[in-house]
């Protein structure tokens, strides 16, 4: 068996990532989008001899399949790009980007219209859509020469897409790549695909002969990271690391408590944050306010949700509905489902939380996630029969009438983009918070200060932040489990040991935890480099990330007088915390633990009677 090493696919995978002039951009991104579903739809039809329809599970699953084979990785992980952005989820977000929300959706909902994809380019379709059946017009092929421009890239996609078949000779040249291409994908395709002899000659000259090896190749996600300079790669700015935690909790759970003294710049990252979703290039990331980002400010005589969302009014004789921020907000992010939006609410606990958020606090806890990616909830506002719900959603959602009959149909839910954060501080003049509400949400304190902080740039310096990063597509353990076995496993013997340590006091944890401790964990695997480059082991990112969720999601929990919170608890707590880690990483890889150090600081105010997370 002869199969293409891993040092021609790299370079072919480099080749690829010039491709736009900025790889990072969105409209890269959208374009290599564009080519995997051409390429996925055309082997489709060459291998059933029919058009896709997605309707069909069996359609879906196949489709998906052979996207997989133009933008997969390894196993695990794959490209959006062919640069930096490496993503891990399995159905190579298909489902919740391609088929959920893009024009395939609309396509059913207005069924008798032929469809463009891609929609957005004019005069650069690639196929046609209509009633979810994506069907090929061989006669758009030719528009491929408006996504991949350069004879270079095209040589190099070639290459690429040979990177899991076995050749029969060591040497190969540009009749043997089409030849093997020719066995999945058509002859149309590839005439415009494919350059001429002379031009993969070139190719060879300038970035080196193919080497063959023995072995099919698995390709790591640091070795396409190590190709590529740190320092002009936003998503391995140093200021981005700084934000991990955030970023993983986010994506674990979209909702977010930021705790600390007054002037630490909570609210401010929360804006900095949306803004970190744009380019920088753009209008949105130069806005004082991005589109994707909203602060309300809670005031203290708030007992119910008529502020945020709205309410009924009947002042004039016929009901009308008096629309709340919070819920143009949640039709805004309905709107633009691929981005992060950001609802920040200052000041949080100056009210009770579980009074004026009740509503979102019992649908956030609804989250479903389904099998083509997308999260769904029960509904915040539900649909109604009366006049007044009619007017309130055509007002919302305006000229698009996809949106307004799915808040007909299903009344107003939660979109999965949609993240709130609160930002706190814990003093005389706030509420504390209920245990329904931590168990609900993720938890950082923010009280380091750091003076230097935002006197070298405009903007908080944190580098591209994309969807896939903070959107997740799990909701629950069994969600990741199954292909996090061995990591989970370590999780859960983690949860176990500190379990036994809170048995029998009120603070000890269940289910919801539990899925939540194996979702942050999972969810930071990807994170396993630093800032200069130094590569952690995957124990080390296990560690890191137990450590970091204790914090928020069980030492937040702890509060009470020395009747109810004993100093042999706490320090029990901290011996097992700290042996569990240590089994972990080992003491020459001994993490600095933020959880030890706050139940030190637990334990300190414990003696004056009464003790909690809060500073």
């Amino acid at each position: 068996m002869a199969y293409i090493d891993k040092k021609s696919l790299l370079a072919a995978y480099r080749v690829l990532s010039h491709n736009t002039s900025n790889p990072s951009s969105q409209g890269a991104t959208q374009f290599i989008s564009a080519i995997r579903y051409l390429f996925a739809l055309d082997r489709f039809v060459l291998k059933n001899n029919k058009n896709c329809d997605t309707k069909e599970k069996e359609d879906r699953e196949t489709f998906i399949n052979y996207v997989g084979d133009v933008v997969s990785i390894n196993g695990s992980y794959y490209t959006s790009n062919f640069f930096t952005d490496i993503k891990d989820e399995k159905d190579y977000k298909v489902g919740s980007n391609f088929f959920s929300v893009n024009v395939v959706k609309e396509s059913i909902a207005n069924p008798v219209v032929l469809h463009d994809f891609p929609r957005r380019t004019k005069d650069a379709a690639l196929f046609n859509v209509q009633n979810g059946i994506l069907s090929l017009n061989k006669a758009l092929y030719k528009n491929i020469k408006k996504y991949i421009t350069d004879k270079d890239c095209k040589i190099a996609l070639a290459i690429w897409l040979c990177r899991k078949y076995d050749f029969s000779s060591f040497e190969i040249g540009f009749s043997e790549i089409k030849n093997n291409l020719a066995k999945y994908y058509s002859t149309e395709l590839l005439n415009e695909l494919l350059p001429t002899v002379s031009n993969f000659t070139e190719y060879v000259v300038k970035y080196g002969r193919l080497e063959m090896s023995q072995d099919n190749v698995t390709i790591f996600p640091k070795e396409i990271y190590n190709m590529f300079d740190k320092k002009n790669n936003d998503s391995t700015n140093p200021q981005y690391y700084k934000y991990i935690d955030i970023i993983t909790a986010i994506k674990t759970k979209p909702f977010l408590l930021l705790a600390g003294i007054s002037g630490t710049g909570k609210s401010r990252i929360v804006r900095e944050l949306a803004r970190a979703c744009w380019d920088e290039d753009t209008t949105e990331y130069k806005a004082q306010k991005p589109k994707n980002f909203e602060m309300i400010q809670v005031k203290p005589n708030w007992h119910d949700s008529t502020e945020l969302m709205g309410y009924v009014s009947r002042v004039s004789g016929s009901p009308i509905y008096v629309i709340g921020d919070f819920l143009r907000f949640i039709t805004q992010a309905w709107e633009n489902l691929d981005t992060p939006y950001f609802l920040c609410l200052d000041e949080m606990n100056l009210a009770p939380v579980e009074q004026y958020f009740a509503e979102f606090l019992s649908v956030i806890e609804s989250r479903k996630s389904n099998e083509d990616g997308t999260i769904t909830t029960d509904s915040i506002l539900k649909k109604s029969t009366e006049d007044w719900y009619r007017v309130l959603t055509a007002e919302l959602t305006g000229d698009n009438e996809t949106l307004r009959n799915q808040f007909l149909e299903e009344g107003i839910t939660i979109p999965q983009n949609l993240i709130v954060v609160g930002t706190v501080n814990m003093d005389e003049t706030t509420f504390s918070f209920s245990r329904k509400v931590l168990d609900r949400a993720m938890t950082i304190e923010m009280n380091e200060v750091d003076l230097y902080a935002g006197l070298d740039s405009k903007y908080e310096r944190i580098g591209k932040l994309n969807g896939d990063m903070l959107i997740g597509t799990a909701v629950e353990g069994v969600d990741v489990y199954s292909d996090n076995e061995e990591v989970c496993n370590k999780v859960l013997a983690y949860l176990q040991a500190v379990n036994e340590v809170l048995n029998g006091t009120p603070f000890k944890i269940a289910y919801r935890t539990r899925n939540e401790f194996l979702l942050y964990v999972v969810n930071n695997l990807p994170y396993n480099v630093d800032e200069s480059g130094k590569e952690f082991s995957e124990d080390e990112v296990i560690a890191t990330a137990l450590d970091e969720i204790t914090s928020m999601k069980i030492l937040s929990r702890i509060e009470g007088d020395d009747t109810k919170v004993k100093h042999s608890l706490l320090e029990e707590l901290k011996t097992t915390i700290a042996n569990q880690l240590l089994n972990l990483t080992g003491e020459e890889k001994k993490i600095e633990s933020i959880s030890i150090a706050k139940l030190k600081e637990m334990q300190e105010r414990l003696s004056s009677g009464y003790t909690s997370f809060w500073s």
